[in-house]
């Protein structure tokens, strides 16, 4: 059983207001030309086919069609994840399942579309047990969730030992003489982040442990977090990663597709299929001089640039001015301690002298910036005259 295992599309997410729908039709198309080449059985999403909720009918569209090409090439598996909707995709789960998609929103029980069984074209048989993203408010009890004295730590133990009762559940009456697998979409401790997930859904409340899954299994296949990894192998645990560099925190990264290949009495053996048509996110970090000196790279990324030194008002312009479209961030670098000012030094202080002293330190030496402090200043304190005035 061959199985191409991919999730975190998160189609119709921009970069800095910048659409990036033409770059997930093109790795979603080379998705399905992997799927093809490789003559998968199986294809596994894993949860946030889209980025938010309310999806546009652009990005409605990118994903459908997406899944009905993969349809084409073999049985489709598919779950919602914290960024999608669990409501949308059961409401079109019947028009999903005639096309040879299988989709869950929100938990069912096995002999409730929870477990599906799929057959490879040699006839081999796989169940595919399909537990998608859980808040953690429909997890654990309300009672226990409005008492305040519970640590992180505890709400994560009763959220993880909820999880492992479900896999346990969904898992229950598989056979251990055939392939068994379980698609989630959740947090495993151990797992590295790539820097664009959502963090309240990554924090310890939210994490489980991958040795819980039941013995059953012969492959976890999850969602959540953007970089591939395994992290666990009894049974194998892995993420697929997200087909696009989706933060500049990810920018180091690469992206790929999941190939797994199950076979009774034998390891799992896992390949990652690079994905290559999507533009890369860049960090150009310098003085506004080294920045303007550099060309833009052959691989035509989205760029953002951290500037150290002394800037000028403008500074902004000036940089798109050079490097063109490809620049969607320019800001100063303040990752520097030096910055930081103890509040008993602010106290008393006039405005303008704490204005003066902030420019002083960011190395900013436009005067025009002043000038416009001091001008709003004076608008606002005259506000505040006239507030009390009338009062």
């Amino acid at each position: 059983m061959k199985i191409l295992h991919t999730a975190d599309w998160h189609v119709g997410r921009t970069i800095r207001g910048r659409s990036r729908a033409d770059e997930h039709r093109a790795v979603l198309a080379e998705i399905v030309e992997v799927a093809t080449r490789r003559q998968v059985d199986l294809v596994i999403v894993a949860g946030d086919q889209f980025d938010v909720q309310a999806p546009s009918p652009e990005a409605e569209q990118i994903v459908w069609k997406a899944m009905q090409d993969l349809a084409a090439v073999a049985p489709v598996v598919a779950i919602a994840g914290n960024h999608d909707n669990p409501r949308r995709l059961e409401a079109v789960r019947q028009l999903l399942a005639a096309n040879a998609i299988h989709a869950v929103g929100s938990m069912r029980r096995p002999d409730d579309g929870g477990v599906v069984r799929v057959e490879a074209a040699d006839g081999t048989p796989v169940n595919v047990a399909m537990l998608p993203f859980l808040h953690h408010r429909a997890a654990v009890r309300a009672a226990d969730l409005l008492d305040s004295d519970k640590a992180d730590g505890e709400y994560g133990a009763q959220y993880a030992g909820l999880y492992a009762r479900f896999t346990e559940g969904l898992c229950r009456d598989m056979d251990p003489a055939e392939l068994n697998v379980l698609v989630g979409h959740v947090t495993a401790f151990g797992g590295l982040r790539g820097g664009g997930e959502r963090e309240a859904h990554t924090i310890e409340r939210y994490c489980v442990d991958p040795r819980a899954f039941p013995q059953v299994l012969d492959y976890v296949a999850l969602g959540h977090l953007h970089v591939a990894q395994q992290v666990g192998s009894a049974p194998p645990v892995r993420y697929a990663g997200a087909p696009l560099m989706m933060d500049f925190g990810e920018s180091d990264k690469p992206c790929s597709a999941t190939i797994a290949e199950l076979e009774l009495g034998k390891p799992v053996r896992t390949e990652e299929v690079p994905l290559v048509t999507g533009r890369p996110l860049r960090t150009l970090r310098g003085t506004l001089e080294e920045v303007m000196s550099v060309d833009v790279p052959d691989d035509d990324p989205w760029l953002r640039v951290l500037l150290t030194g002394a800037v000028p008002a403008g500074v902004a312009d000036t940089v798109r001015d050079r490097l063109g479209e490809h620049v969607v961030d320019v800001r100063l670098d303040t990752r520097t301690d030096d910055l930081q000012v103890d509040a008993t030094e602010r106290i008393g202080r006039p405005p303008q002298e704490l204005f003066a002293a902030f420019l002083e330190e960011r190395q900013i030496e436009d005067k025009r910036i002043p000038e416009l402090f001091a001008e709003l200043l004076e608008d606002e304190l005259g506000l505040e005259e006239g507030s009390h005035a009338a009062a």
